[in-house]
C-alpha cells in the first residue's frame, strides 16, 4: 500500500511542477522563472549610491570641470578570444586630470560616482558633453593616480555608449595647444 501511495505522489509532481513553472512569469513581482526577482534598476542603485556614499551638497565643480583635464585616450579592455587569442575592444574614454590640492584618489572618485548619481536622479544637470555621465545608464568610473596626474577611466555598458564617451571626453576637454 505503500508503494502505490509514493508512486501515485511520484507521478503527479512532474505537472505540478510544470504548472507552477507556466504560471510563474504570470504573477505578479516576479520575471522569468525566479519569484520575486525584478528587473535591474537603475534608478534604484543611483539612488542607493547618492544615499550611501554622497554628501547632500552639491560636488565640487573642481573634481569635474574640464579645465583640469589634460589629455584624453580611448580606453580599451582586452578579451579572451578571437584569432590570435585576444581582442581589445573600446570601453569608453581614459583622461588624463592634473591634480588639485588636497584631493586624493578616492575623493575624485567618489566625487565623480556622486555626480553621476546626482545626474542620472535629476538632482544635478550635466555640463554640455560631460563625459562622467548619462542620464539613462552608467558610466563606470575608476581613479588611479600616479606620474603627477589623475587618470580616471570612464567605462560603457556598451560599444555604441563607449565610442559617445570617447566623443564627449575629447569635446569637454579643453582645446590642447
Amino acid at each position: 500500500m505503500e508503494n502505490g501511495s509514493s508512486l501515485r505522489r511520484a507521478s503527479r509532481r512532474p505537472t505540478t511542477i510544470l504548472t507552477a513553472l507556466l504560471l510563474l512569469p504570470a504573477l505578479g513581482g516576479c520575471t522569468g522563472i525566479i519569484p520575486g526577482v525584478m528587473p535591474h534598476d537603475l534608478r534604484y542603485d543611483a539612488a542607493k549610491l547618492e544615499h550611501d556614499r554622497c554628501d547632500p551638497t552639491p560636488v565640487d565643480p573642481r573634481l569635474y570641470g574640464p579645465d583640469i583635464i589634460q589629455k584624453v585616450e580611448p580606453y580599451y579592455r582586452f578579451v579572451m578570444g578571437g584569432p590570435n587569442g585576444g581582442e581589445s575592444h573600446l570601453a569608453g574614454a581614459q583622461l588624463e586630470l592634473r591634480p588639485l590640492a588636497g584631493v586624493t584618489e578616492e575623493l575624485l572618485e567618489r566625487g565623480l560616482e556622486c555626480r553621476s548619481a546626482q545626474i542620472m536622479l535629476g538632482h544635478a544637470q550635466a555640463l554640455a558633453n560631460e563625459p562622467y555621465a548619462f542620464a539613462d545608464s552608467w558610466v563606470r568610473i575608476d581613479v588611479k593616480s600616479g606620474h603627477g596626474a589623475f587618470v580616471v577611466s570612464l567605462a560603457a555598458e556598451d560599444s555604441a555608449r563607449a565610442r559617445e564617451v570617447l566623443e564627449r571626453a575629447r569635446a569637454f576637454a579643453p582645446p590642447r595647444p
